[in-house]
């Protein structure tokens, strides 16, 4: 069962799997650690087009891995920076021990689903 296996996995890993990241949303991760970028700039990094990049930093938004912050010079933009990973690594745990407790409960469940009988 790859899911459980962890040896090779840094607690970085870790947590993108737990939020699900695809791989350009981990490279935009990366990309964003210890600094604040606009769109154009992440374009830039991460070499995708423009709403490629708009569509996975919504996502990440949207995941709250992603700080939004508006700008003002002479127009409206939005620079982006990473949630710390400390407190994405609180959260990942906070979800495995949830996802732990939900499917223990599952798997002591005594009664049988119509799924389990048809087979």
């Amino acid at each position: 069962m790859g899911f459980l296996s962890l040896s090779e996995e840094s607690p970085e890993e870790i947590v993108f799997e737990t939020f699900d990241m695809s791989e350009l949303q981990r490279d935009i991760f990366s990309s964003l650690r210890d600094k604040q970028l606009t769109i154009k700039e992440i374009v830039g990094e991460v070499d995708r087009s423009r709403s490629t990049v708009q569509r996975a930093v919504q996502d990440l938004h949207e995941k709250d891995i992603l700080i939004r912050e508006g700008k003002t010079d002479k127009t409206v933009y939005y620079v982006y920076t990473t949630v710390p990973m400390e407190n994405l690594r609180k959260v990942a745990k906070e979800a495995i021990s949830q996802w732990y407790d939900d499917v223990s409960q599952r798997l002591s469940e005594d009664s049988v689903s119509p799924e389990d009988e048809s087979e």
